[in-house]
């Protein structure tokens, strides 16, 4: 059986069983329009030593030496992207550390190998990256620049 909708000024949205389709009575009004510039923004943050990271975003990590940035738990994060760019030749990396012992945070998409691991490296090259995305239970990488690994139980 099919329905048609109608929407008037006087009656508002209306369904009945007479006929099909959709008819618009009134006036259309559109009130606002997306504009780039209304867009969210990820935020921008560098990180020079070790530290913990809480909410999602763009990261760039320079030191001189290699060190990790925690996660957040992947369940208080659902749908957040981190991006993590680095900008010294170092392996920095990332530790799933905040997640109980042994739990696999981080792992590749399906197709590339399936590495599950509890922390990942990014390759010791200026300019390396890695982006994860969680899906509330653990953080895929979805994108990289180089080359990563994914190690750790």
């Amino acid at each position: 059986m099919s329905k048609k909708t109608t929407t008037t000024d006087a009656r508002g949205l209306v369904v009945s069983n007479d006929g099909s389709g959709t008819t618009i009575s009134n006036a259309a009004t559109f009130s606002s329009t997306v504009t780039l510039d209304t867009l969210p923004k990820a935020t921008l943050q560098a990180k020079t030593a070790a530290a913990t990271l809480t909410a999602p975003g763009v990261y760039t990590v320079s030191g001189s030496s290699a060190f990790n940035l925690t996660m957040p738990l992947a369940s208080a994060v659902p749908g957040g992207v981190f991006v993590i760019r680095t900008l010294s030749a170092h392996a920095h990396g990332l530790t799933g550390s905040a997640e109980s012992n042994g739990t696999l945070v981080f792992c590749d998409p399906p197709g590339s190998g399936a590495t599950h691991g509890s922390k990942v490296a990014v390759e010791a090259v200026v300019g390396g990256s890695v982006s994860v995305v969680s899906d509330g239970l653990s953080f895929c990488v979805f994108a990289a620049s180089g080359s990563h690994t994914i190690s750790g139980t």
